[in-house]
């Protein structure tokens, strides 16, 4: 029998209908060819520095100088960005709600090898394109118009990569999207009623269930939730109450490359690299609520299924797998 689940940190609802779906191997993609490690008419590839905008940051071990080879990781303007800064502040909308699109939008290449994506790299790497997210992300923060920074991974032509040379992008927008808005308010209403965060909630009982609990550190949890709204979907929380990406202390970085690299590498041997979004939800720039109601936290949104017209209707989505299997088979246990 289907049923509704409540999504109590999105306040969202899902209907969960494993009998419209398999196993999680039924998801698998048929095999393919792995991508080279070098593209020469890649502009993310090494000796193309010229054929994008120029760098903003990067990591450079023999201090290289900049635009050239040599570099770990690369951040760059996006030479197609859909946010663009021309200087001047943002002005208010028209009668039709018109308004340029104002901000921000890089991309940081993960690495120089055009084939090696995040759960393909070393643990060192992925510690080193995350801090480079973080260091673009606080530099961003303090950019007087920006209200909130978007940073997201499209892996996979499914999933929105126009390019498959790995990179994350970051859009840091002048505005803060109402649904964003609705989940910051429907947590500090949580907070005042009940004197804790919904966070703590949601850990607590994730805990105590423990089936659909895949990893966990001194600093991170990752589980697959209740109310996932996809297969596999998964979600990677820190165990302190931070609202902004920015609070994210650099001790912490090696736990969670340890996380993403495990749960992605699983996906990624288990299903033959299927495409997925990885987005990091953090609260905007100006956040003046309590620091314990919101938590920044990444989701992991596998392409494996396909949303139709009821999902566009109502914004409830209707997962086929449920989430103890999805937990199991990113352990590596038997499915049930």
């Amino acid at each position: 029998m289907p049923e509704y689940r409540y999504n109590v940190i999105t306040n969202r609802w899902v209907i969960l209908a494993p009998q419209r779906g398999g196993r999680p191997h039924d998801f698998a993609r048929p095999d393919g060819e792995r991508c080279p490690d070098y593209v020469s008419q890649c502009p993310f590839c090494p000796g193309n520095e010229k054929e994008t905008p120029p760098e903003v940051f990067a990591v450079r071990p023999d201090q290289s100088g900049p635009d050239t080879p040599g570099w770990s990781v690369r951040v760059v303007p996006n030479k197609f960005p859909f946010l663009k800064f021309d200087g001047h502040s943002p002005t208010s909308q028209d009668i039709a709600g018109a308004q340029k699109a104002m901000g921000f939008h890089e991309v940081v290449i993960e690495s120089p090898s055009h084939s090696n994506d995040l759960p393909h790299l070393e643990q060192k790497q992925i510690c080193l394109c995350l801090g480079a997210l973080l260091e673009r992300y606080n530099h961003l923060a303090g950019r007087e118009t920006v209200k909130h920074i978007s940073l997201f991974c499209n892996h996979g032509r499914m999933a929105g990569a126009s390019l498959l040379h790995p990179h994350f992008q970051i859009a840091a927008s002048t505005i803060v999207s109402p649904r964003l808005d609705g989940q910051i308010e429907h947590c500090r209403e949580y907070f005042t009623a009940n004197g804790h965060s919904v966070f703590d909630k949601f850990i607590e009982g994730e805990l105590k269930a423990a089936k659909r609990v895949i990893l966990q550190n001194d600093n991170f949890i990752s589980l697959c939730p209740a109310a996932s709204m996809c297969p596999l979907e998964v979600y990677v929380i820190p165990r302190v109450s931070q609202p902004e990406l920015g609070a994210l202390n650099d001790k912490a970085i090696p736990d969670l490359a340890d996380i993403l690299q495990k749960i992605l590498r699983r996906l990624d041997e288990g299903l033959n690299g299927p495409a997925y979004n990885l987005v990091f939800h953090t609260a905007p720039v100006d956040y003046d609520g309590p620091r314990e109601a919101f938590r920044w936290y990444i989701q992991i949104y596998p392409r494996v299924g396909v949303s139709g017209g009821f999902e566009l209707a109502t914004d409830i989505y209707i997962n086929s797998m449920a989430p103890t299997s999805a937990a199991q088979f990113y352990r590596g246990e038997n499915e049930e």
